[in-house]
Formats: C-alpha cells, structure tokens, sequence
C-alpha cells in the first residue's frame, strides 16, 4: 500500500539495503501488514541479487520489523509464494523528527494583467537609408606621394581595343604604378628579367655538378639487366617449387613476401636449389618466412659458387653471425654485423692467402 510506502520513507535508522526491501514489500502489503510474494520477485523489485535479499531479510527480522514464514502447496508439498508481515506500528515509531528543508514556495501565477509590466511601445517608422559619410581626408603626413597619383604612362595604359570592349565587355580596371622597385618591369638590357634573381628563386644560376660516376641516362645497364632477369627467372622457380609441395595456387600476399626474400637471398648467394629445398620443407608446415627459415636451417649448403672461386678458404662457421651466405660470399665473414664488422682474420680472403696461412 502507498500509505505503507509513505510510512518506510519515513523512518530512520534504515540502510539502504533494508529501506529497498521493505519498499518492496509494502509494495504488496494488505491493510495488517502481509504480504505473500517469492523471494526473487522481492528481489527483483528491490534492484538486488537473491542472496542480498536473505541478507536484508535477515536483518529486518532480528530489528523485529519483518517476519517471514514459508508456504507449501498442501496438493504436492511443493514451495509457493512465502508469507511475510511487516511491523506497521514500529515503522511509525521510527518517524524522523520534522526538518525544515528551507521554502518550498513557488511564484504564484496570475491571470490578470500586471500593473508593472509596461505596454510595448510601437515600433519605428521606417526612414529612409541615411547616406554614406564622406571619407575623412587623411592628414598631410599620411596623405600618398604625388608620384602614385600621377596618371598611368602610355606604355602602361591599357589598348584601346580593350578599353572600348568588344560586344559591350567591360574591361579590367586601370592600375595605378607604384614605386615598389619590385613591381617595375625588368630593365631594356635585361629583357628575360634574369638579372639580380636570387639562387633560390625558379631560375639557377649555374648547373648541377655532373655525376660522372651515376647513370644519366637512367636505363639499366646490361650486366644489371642480365643479373636481374636471372634472379627473377630463380624467383619464380622458387616459389614454383612451393606452389607445387602446396598443392594449391598460393595466395597472392603469401606469393610475393617469398618473391620479395627469395631476391634477397638470391643476391646474397645462396644457391637456387638450396632455396628450393628450403621451401618445400615450408609448404607442408604452412610456413611463409623463407629468410627465418633459411637463417635457422642446418641443413649443409651446395658448394657450387665456391668451386669458380679460386683460392676462397673454406668458412669457419665463427663469423657472419645471423647468415649463412658467409659459407659462399666473402662479403659476409665479418665478425661483427653483417659486411659492417672486422674482417675475420680465419676466413676472409683479404685476410688469409691462398695457401691458408694468415697475412
């Protein structure tokens, strides 16, 4: 009941917890004070969990404000709806003592005409649109040189086909000169204008150094063209070779990361059927990277390069660190960071001659 509500607003010494299932069962109480409903559905109407509404129901029950007691279905002996009671007479014992809150006051509102508000005067006539001040004259210090104000010389006036226009077209306005140096045409010598043009304007004053050593034509030379062609040629055996261990055309992203590491290695050194056996090992396993798989493998390189190379020592597998084209190219038997480091004094040709000794 609302009055029941009203009684649990009221009272004092309640927490929240208590204040909302009390709210919840005063929302089903009769004019005595019962109440039959589930615990869930109090709960639910009090906003909390079911094991928080036993915690408050507890609580009221030893505060004497709240008694409970359960019913069965007298058919099957199954649970129904409990039975509740809520302490009427003490919730109004627990009234708070009135408090003043400060005016509650409102303005009041009135239908008759108020006396102090003043009646709204007629707009203004429309007049007619005062003109436009003259311009002040400016002072004699500020007033412009007589050299602006002078008429435009007849090199400068505009022709008289145009100031006469043609069907009626207005022309463009005349400009006066001014006597900006920078704004007047170039000198009669000077016809192009070119002279005292700054470095960093859009002329240059001199030429470019010439590259001697750079392409100026830009074309690939032919010992390049040869290189490039035999490295795209074992690219695309490569990933050939994986496609085929694959099974299925390899995806377009997948395709050229291996072309882009297959040119790298390639230019490294390392041999083309070694790259091959290396991603047929990939394909199966789903692997991609071919540049950390081949850094990892163990498996022994093909000596082939080494054999056109006359006098190269064997590697001594201490230097190149991160690379196994070392074994191959000597450009990579370095002790520190790859061609970057001190050549290795075991292996590297400039190091070691020809009969093995060191120099």
């Amino acid at each position: 009941m609302i009055q029941h509500m009203n009684l649990v607003f009221q009272a004092d010494g309640l927490s929240v917890g208590e204040g909302a299932f009390l709210m919840a069962c005063c929302n089903h109480t009769d004019a005595k004070g019962y109440v039959i409903a589930s615990m869930q559905q109090l709960a639910d109407e009090a906003h909390m969990s079911a094991r928080s509404a036993r915690d408050q129901k507890a609580r009221l029950e030893v505060r004497k404000l709240l008694k409970s007691a359960p019913r069965f279905s007298p058919k099957n002996g199954a649970q129904i709806a409990n039975l509740f009671r809520v302490n009427l007479d003490l919730l109004g014992q627990m009234r708070r003592r009135r408090t003043d809150y400060g005016p509650t006051l409102i303005e009041e509102l009135s239908f008759a005409e108020d006396p102090r508000k003043k009646t709204s005067s007629p707009p203004p006539a429309k007049s007619a649109t005062p003109s436009a001040a003259p311009p002040a004259t400016p002072p004699a210090d500020l007033a412009p040189p007589l050299a602006d104000l002078a008429p435009a010389p007849a090199d400068l006036a505009p022709p008289l086909a145009e100031s006469a226009g043609g069907g009626g077209a207005r022309s463009a306005p005349l400009l006066l000169p001014s006597s900006n140096p920078s704004s007047l045409s170039p000198d009669a010598g000077d016809a192009d204008g070119t002279r005292d043009v700054p470095p960093d304007g859009e002329r240059e004053t001199e030429a470019p150094a010439e590259d001697h050593n750079s392409n100026p034509s830009g074309a690939e030379l032919p010992q390049q063209r040869e290189r490039s062609d035999k490295n795209a040629a074992a690219r695309d055996r490569i990933v050939a070779a994986y496609a085929a261990v694959l099974g299925r055309p390899v995806l377009n992203g997948t395709k050229a990361k291996l072309e882009k590491q297959a040119v790298e290695l390639l230019a490294q050194g390392l041999p083309e059927a070694w790259l091959c056996d290396r991603v047929r090992e990939m394909a199966p396993r789903g692997w991609s990277d071919l540049a950390q798989h081949a850094e990892r493998s163990t498996a022994p390189l093909t000596q082939t390069t080494t054999k056109h190379r006359r006098g190269l020592p064997d590697w001594c597998t201490k230097c190149g660190p991160g690379s196994p084209a070392a074994r191959l190219n000597p450009r990579f038997r370095t002790l520190g960071e790859m061609g970057s480091g001190e050549k290795c004094p075991d292996c590297h040709p400039d190091r070691v001659n020809v009969a093995g000794a060191p120099r």
